[in-house]
């Protein structure tokens, strides 16, 4: 009996070690389809509600899908950088969205759907930088502009760098200048090009703030990895020239501009300037990414953990049966 016990904590053992190796890249493959089904998701019922083409006149204003929650982000656009944000003075206006999406008929406050090649990344956004959104994809900043481009925006975007499985913005550091980003929205797929990296206090709203005469798109995310302490940023430009592309033509434009050398990030502190440079090489996820994190309400840690981890624990838990269920047959039968 001691030996039949010996064999079943040796396959359990094997069993534990295999899935902890295999947990974080089936984790992040499991996140990254459930993330891009949703993008899709997104982009359908957009093109399915943009109206159908018509003959216009030249001083016609098109029409589009959702018209009055289109016109309520343009009055909000221009109201907040008419009071040059200040709402900002407050946190938790990052959290707090402006709107109710559901009341417009868009679904679980999902704004726009973002694209980065370099990332190889589909990430959904949401309304408001809540703790259950964040756990979901993107968030949009409270107080921040909508996602409708144009001048006097700029769209401030948050993520967790990894999360439960999901990538996110793990791997932020090997963006570089020049690299586009594309986002979609109901009513337009805008182009941004990388024109700035920055690291930051998480307490530094001028950095992200509305700059006259721009048109700006903001991620941000926490750095160092692992850490809470200082805010990465990537700030984008709007770039009316560029056309979008599909995702096999985007990455392959990745492949042929990647540069292997350190970024220069800027890094302002106090009121100081510095270059600091950031290797790009990869980041293994982790297995308990997102472990100190509490999403609360009805989309709690332990539905992210389901979500992304289910198919791994049952895969491992059928093959842990089997094992004892033939180690204790050949036992019997010795």
């Amino acid at each position: 009996m001691k030996r039949l016990f010996l064999q079943v904590f040796a396959w359990l053992a094997i069993l534990l070690g295999v899935g902890l190796m295999l947990q974080p890249t089936v984790s992040q493959y499991l996140a990254a389809r459930q993330s891009t089904k949703t993008v899709q998701k997104f982009v359908q019922a957009a093109e399915a509600a943009a109206p159908a083409v018509t003959e216009t006149t030249d001083n016609a204003e098109p029409a589009r899908a959702y018209p009055e929650l289109y016109d309520a982000l343009q009055a909000y656009n221009a109201q907040i950088f008419a009071e040059g944000q200040s709402g900002l003075k407050d946190p938790f206006a990052y959290e707090t969205p402006a709107f109710d999406l559901t009341g417009y008929g868009l679904p679980d406050d999902m704004i726009a759907a973002l694209w980065i090649p370099r990332l190889n990344l589909d990430l959904p956004v949401y309304l408001g930088a809540s703790t259950a959104n964040m756990a979901r994809g993107g968030a949009l900043l409270g107080q921040t502009s909508m996602p409708l481009g144009g001048v006097n925006t700029n769209t401030v975007m948050a993520a967790h760098r990894g999360y439960y499985g999901a990538e996110m913005l793990r791997n932020v550091q090997q963006i570089q200048l020049g690299d586009k980003i594309t986002l979609t929205t109901p009513w337009d797929t805008l182009v941004y090009r990388v024109c700035e990296l920055k690291i930051i206090q998480p307490d530094d709203i001028n950095a992200v703030l509305i700059q006259p005469g721009r048109d700006l798109l903001t991620l941000t995310t926490c750095h160092p990895y692992t850490q809470n302490t200082q805010r990465y940023l990537v700030i984008a430009e709007h770039d009316p020239d560029a056309a979008p592309a599909t995702h096999a033509e985007d990455l392959t434009e990745c492949d042929e501009t990647w540069d292997a050398a350190p970024r220069q990030v800027t890094v302002e502190t106090d009121g100081t300037t510095a270059l600091e440079e950031v290797a790009p090489e990869s980041i293994s996820p982790l297995p308990n990414e997102g472990g100190s994190e509490d999403a609360g309400g009805a989309y709690s840690n332990w539905m992210i953990w389901l979500e992304n981890n289910a198919l791994w624990a049952g895969i491992v838990l059928i093959a842990a049966v089997i094992g004892c269920m033939l180690i204790w047959r050949g036992h019997r039968k010795d």
